[in-house]
């Protein structure tokens, strides 16, 4: 019996125990608002970034639209696939350039030291020469101010160095330079490049192409070139608004699809029509920086910080004009082409930052082959023939030839989502006085 007391004593002790314990723990509880608060911060940058942004550097984005490698008569070339570049571009990378020597001929141009083998980078635009080499290929170099280029050559010269050749896009003047990087090292890399290169063909359009290194180069005999079909996911406007104004924003009005977004420094228009978003940037000057040395890294590291580089987008035209430039979608180491700029971002740099900013809402979900027949293109020599031969066009004009990936973008009007699918069709492309232009038929479209 006492037994069974002291039981009941000791567990009703417990029990005040327990109760003074619990009620101490409630009067002192603090919520911990830390993890509330990184939670927050993480929705905040969350909602600031479109995607993930690229763990590499310019490299990735400003690169050649086509690796060539010409030997004697012949000449062979591949896509640029982001493992062609990168293999392609190695044995250059975080060297230094030794000297260098600028050249100009008032005629043709002409190489008089450049070698029977060499290797042609071609770019769809001009680039500030020391840009490309410091950020892109981290290379130490004392080059001339202010050069821009759009081809770089680099040969196969006898004395073990790289040596390299940076073409302006008038095709009369060059620079020099002899680098520290080892010949056998690009030689190496090259002979395992070779396995995917197909023949290529050598074009003369006007007097300015006429010598080895600044013949046009394009496909021979395409072949083997698929159609591919691309399902979308949608950017959120409220995601792109978050990046691009630094406050509250207003929606000043909203109607027929068409909304305008802005605030003290910025304005904005998003149409659900056209899926496309437009940013101006208010408090920035009215002329845009035309200093492409600042504005192509500048504007590179502004899209990347905020994952806008959604797919394979790469620098394809600079307006020196304007100071606009345009990231190109490229598919299977391809330019993309689209007569609704659905497949490009189009931003302008100030003085201070982002002036205007362009784009669609729509990034890809998935890209897969259509299943059709693989398509047959004419190859080079036949383009370049109906085009010379067709009175409509000055041939002299011609200055680029590739094959590209037209985007079918018509919105198909059983499906409430519109302009959510794309087909990619392979097709040749012609740069004709400055501008990129469908070939069909013999002639531009």
């Amino acid at each position: 019996m006492r037994s069974k007391e002291l039981i009941k004593s000791i567990i009703l002790i417990l029990l005040v125990l327990m109760s003074a314990v619990l009620t101490y723990m409630t009067w002192n509880f603090s919520p911990d608002l830390a993890n509330v608060d990184k939670q927050q911060d993480n929705k905040e940058t969350e909602a600031k970034t479109i995607g993930k942004p690229l763990d590499q550097g310019m490299d990735k984005v400003v690169t050649p639209y086509q690796v060539i490698h010409s030997k004697g008569e012949d000449s062979e070339g591949m896509e640029a696939t982001k493992s062609n570049v990168e293999a392609t571009l190695k044995p250059l990378k975080n060297h230094r350039v030794l000297r260098s020597e600028q050249m100009h001929s008032n005629h043709n141009l002409i190489i008089p030291d450049l070698s029977d083998e060499f290797l042609v980078l071609d770019f769809t635009y001009d680039m500030p020469l020391a840009t490309y080499l410091g950020q892109a290929l981290n290379i130490n170099a004392k080059v001339p101010n202010n050069f821009k280029f759009d081809r770089l050559i680099v040969d196969n010269n006898k004395d073990g160095t790289v040596k390299l050749y940076a073409i302006s896009k008038d095709r009369h003047n060059v620079v020099r330079m002899t680098t520290s990087a080892k010949l056998s090292q690009f030689e190496k890399v090259m002979k395992q490049q070779q396995k995917n290169m197909q023949p290529y063909t050598e074009i003369i359009t006007n007097k300015d192409t006429i010598d080895k290194a600044t013949h046009i180069f394009a496909p021979k005999a395409p072949k083997g070139l698929k159609s591919y079909h691309t399902i979308y996911n949608r950017i959120s406007v409220d995601t792109m608004n978050a990046i691009l104004f630094n406050d509250s924003v207003v929606v000043r009005s909203s109607k027929s699809g068409n909304a305008t977004y802005n605030n003290n420094t910025g304005v904005a228009n998003y149409s659900d029509d056209s899926e496309k978003y437009r940013y101006t940037n208010l408090s920035e000057d009215e002329n845009r920086s035309t200093n492409m040395k600042e504005s192509i890294p500048s504007t590179f590291d502004y899209i990347n910080n905020h994952g806008g580089f959604t797919d394979d987008f790469r620098l394809f035209n600079v307006d020196n004009k304007t100071g606009e430039l345009t990231y190109q979608m490229f598919l299977n180491g391809r330019p993309t082409f689209n007569n609704d700029d659905l497949n490009n971002i189009k931003v302008s740099w100030g003085d201070k930052g982002v002036f205007s900013y362009a784009r669609a809402l729509l990034k890809a979900n998935v890209t897969i082959d259509s299943g059709e027949d693989e398509v047959k293109l004419p190859g080079a020599e036949t383009v370049r023939a109906e085009l010379a031969n067709n009175p409509e066009i000055n041939f002299e004009e011609v200055t680029n030839m590739t094959i590209g990936y037209n985007m079918d973008n018509k919105p198909d009007n059983t499906d409430i989502e519109i302009q959510r699918n794309s087909e990619f069709k392979p097709q040749w492309y012609v740069q004709y006085d400055g501008e990129w232009r469908a070939y069909s038929d013999g002639g531009l479209e």
